[in-house]
């Protein structure tokens, strides 16, 4: 039986947490696996705190990982990395993205898959281009532009999908003593040009997806430069 650490970083998830794990409790319990859940507070200003307790109380196989200040996404999973106990490893938003094909993913791992994760840029994946507004199409642009530096720059003739907020991977002691660079959203990319030059084989799921009407990431934020900044890092050290 395989052994899963599932590593949920959360930031003012305080509407949806509770309702959203036990979506996720329901679905793992049916799956033939260990499992943890590993959540990461990531500075939240709302309820989230108090929430997350109650539910790690409530199940022994949820533990909580909590601080004050809002590092950012890739520096919550470092820490949730840290903690997990299992040699495969989930990588989920806490609002669940794509979470119908979570069982897929599952299973692929379970048949010893070493990588394993959703592809929006399959040419096997449709997107609903239905009434895009401003927005959408703008980040259409950005997430095709950022996927294009990464494919050309870090990880070398990859056509996949680096960014999307489900993907699981096997692990082994070697992995967690990484010196992972990134704090804000690129150590999924990160971590997998890891994974490339080990000559690991990445299995995608090909989806059916809609671009998001609203994101708590603001596209014209002067933040902005600092991950461009962040990922110019990781391409150098690599």
């Amino acid at each position: 039986m395989k052994n899963f650490s599932i590593l949920i970083p959360c930031y003012n998830c305080e509407k949806i947490i509770e309702k959203n794990n036990k979506k996720l409790i329901n679905k793992v319990q049916k799956k033939k696996i260990n499992f943890e859940i590993i959540y990461i507070n990531d500075g939240s200003t709302d309820n989230s705190y108090s929430k997350l307790r109650n539910i790690e109380i409530q199940n022994k196989k949820i533990s909580l990982i909590s601080y004050n200040q809002n590092l950012g996404k890739s520096a919550a999973l470092k820490k949730g990395i840290q903690k997990s106990k299992n040699e495969i490893l989930i990588f989920l938003d806490c609002d669940l993205p794509y979470f119908q094909y979570l069982d897929k993913l599952i299973d692929k791992l379970t048949l010893g898959r070493e990588f394993v994760f959703i592809d929006r840029r399959s040419i096997k994946s449709k997107l609903d281009k239905s009434k895009l507004n401003f927005y959408q199409i703008l980040r259409f642009i950005i997430s095709k532009l950022v996927n294009y530096i990464i494919s050309k720059l870090l990880i070398k003739n990859f056509k996949g999908d680096t960014q999307s907020g489900l993907k699981g991977f096997k692990i082994d002691r070697k992995f967690k003593k990484q010196k992972f660079i990134s704090n804000k959203f690129f150590l999924d990319a990160e971590i997998m040009s890891y994974f490339s030059k080990k000559n690991v084989k990445f299995d995608s799921i090909p989806i059916n997806y809609k671009i998001p009407k609203v994101s708590t990431i603001k596209i014209f934020d002067l933040n902005n430069f600092r991950y461009l900044l962040e990922l110019s890092k990781i391409i150098l050290k690599f």
